[in-house]
């Protein structure tokens, strides 16, 4: 085979990288006043110019934190109305991330527990209540009001079998249920108030369901600066300075409410209180009229993020005659302030949904004692209030 010619001219090879054609650069040497904290600073400072979401230290606790974000508050929620939940009726509500049980004995005792049954693990929400208690619908197990599983189809109950209870009330015809950090006994109660049923009508509910936080919507009862730009209140005055008891809050003011149909100009009183961030009672009075409306404002956190408001409505009876026509007339009030009441939590909500909580807010004089409110709100979590939504 004949070889190939060589090329006339070789390819130069590469010279070596030596010291002479890759000379070493000279070592930097500090300025007599630099130090490596010096450098350090520099470099900080360098990083916070190149990124645009670097604020100082001091600014930080600005930034906005969606409320969302904010942990689930311990406290006494709105499950149900008392009309729901009828003598050998069960039902599944949503609280704070998971499904409850609430059941009504044939005694009329109401219970809560967790959904699951202990023995295989069925939801409860799908059981009957017998003369025993409340029945799995997958083994046919029955739990008597206390959680103790009392009869068994299958042989003898087991001793093990036991249903996690909740702390469940009801409170002027709302059913409340107790979440807490720890799955103890409630830490406090809502506080009664003693007025005989029959001097008020029935409660009229309406139900929302949106992003939210308890927190965000229960401010709003010190928040006097958005009833004047918000709900077109004038004239708002504190009656009652906020007063804060452990979980209570209570506050009481007046305002006017322009251009009623027929009736023009209002004057109204508001008596305020707090129990906790699932529970608002506003008793409001119309002194012109003689008309007394008790309100109850009951948020409560479905899943994160989620908030279920209710609202409810009820009016003192008014005595006169005939009073077949009082009573018309009491419940023609009680729609016309429902609706009312309706009306304006749904301007809030607007609001609600697309706002951020900031955990130092910028606040004004006439903002109302929203930094007293902040703080006390602070004894319902177990981890620090302002957590940033992942």
């Amino acid at each position: 085979m004949a070889r190939k010619p060589l090329p006339d001219r070789l390819p130069q090879a590469r010279p070596p990288r030596t010291s002479l054609t890759c000379p070493r650069q000279p070592r930097r040497t500090l300025a007599p006043h630099t130090t490596p904290l010096h450098l350090l600073a520099r470099t900080r400072k360098a990083r916070n110019l190149l990124s645009r979401t670097s604020t100082p230290l001091r600014r930080q606790s600005r930034r906005p934190v969606p409320s969302r974000g904010l942990p689930h508050p311990d406290g006494w929620f709105a499950v149900a109305a008392t009309e729901d939940v009828l003598p050998g009726q069960v039902i599944t509500r949503r609280l704070a991330d998971r499904d409850i049980v609430v059941a009504r004995m044939r005694s009329g005792e109401l219970t809560a527990s967790e959904p699951w049954c202990p023995h295989l693990g069925a939801h409860l929400g799908g059981g009957t209540v017998t003369a025993v208690g409340l029945r799995c619908p997958f083994h046919g197990l029955e739990f008597n009001a206390q959680g103790d599983c009392a009869a068994s189809p299958l042989g003898r109950p087991p001793r093990t079998a036991r249903l996690a209870m909740l702390p469940v009330r009801e409170i002027l015809g709302v059913i409340v249920v107790w979440h807490g950090r720890d799955g103890g006994d409630p830490e406090w109660e809502i506080t009664e108030i003693s007025a005989d049923p029959q001097d008020w009508l029935p409660l009229r509910y309406k139900v929302l369901q949106f992003r939210g936080h308890p927190q965000e919507i229960t401010e709003n009862s010190v928040d006097l600066a958005h009833l004047s730009v918000l709900h077109q209140f004038r004239s708002v005055n504190v009656r009652q300075p906020l007063h804060a008891d452990g979980p209570r809050l209570r506050t009481a003011y007046s305002a006017q409410l322009d251009r009623v149909p027929i009736l023009g100009t209002l004057d109204v009183e508001f008596a305020v209180a707090v129990d906790g961030l699932g529970w608002s009672r506003v008793e409001t009075t119309l002194p012109r009229l003689g008309w007394t409306v008790r309100q109850l404002v009951l948020p409560t956190v479905t899943d994160a993020g989620t908030v279920e408001l209710r609202l409810a409505v009820s009016v003192r009876r008014r005595t006169g005659r005939p009073r077949w026509l009082w009573t018309v007339i009491t419940r023609a009030v009680q729609e016309a302030v429902l609706y009312r009441f309706q009306r304006e939590v749904l301007a809030d909500r607007e609001i609600w949904e697309n706002k951020v909580f900031l955990e130092r807010p910028a606040l004004i004089p006439g903002d109302g004692p929203i930094g007293p409110y902040r703080r006390w709100t602070k004894q319902f979590y177990d981890q620090p209030a302002l957590t940033p939504a992942d």
